[in-house]
């Protein structure tokens, strides 16, 4: 039997699916940086980008949370479901990942997850353009 965190989980991931699939969301592109193997030619490693595909809800923040040097003018707020959208485990947003939502590539900021019990029901992230 699912316990509440397990609902907790399915119940974001039907909130954030896209808006076309019955969520609130829209799609997005996770791009994580990894570093590829070693070429001894060039002396360094390659580095690999990764893309990752989800979905997000996109909200802004209150004119009262805008400090201009946490958050600053533009940020945004973005709710990342915790499966991609082929139903398997979405990576761990980290900061300088980026996001590509709506056309727009964003540089995230902070990251803060949603995990309840070890379980990862979600990812809020502030994000940059």
């Amino acid at each position: 039997m699912a316990d509440i965190y397990d609902r907790s989980r399915a119940l974001a991931v039907r909130m954030l699916a896209p808006r076309d699939r019955g969520g609130k969301g829209a799609e997005m592109s996770l791009l994580q940086r990894q570093q590829g193997a070693y070429d001894p030619v060039t002396g360094g490693a390659t580095t690999i980008t990764v893309s990752h595909a989800g979905s997000a809800f996109r909200d802004t923040y209150k004119q009262d949370d805008i400090d201009g040097t946490r958050i600053k003018q533009g940020d945004v707020k973005l709710l990342v479901s915790p499966e991609k959208l082929d139903g398997t485990e979405m990576p761990a947003p980290t900061t300088q990942d980026q996001v590509v939502f709506d056309g727009k590539t964003y540089t995230l900021i902070a990251v803060s997850p949603w995990n309840y019990a070890g379980l990862a029901v979600g990812f809020e992230v502030q994000a940059r353009a």
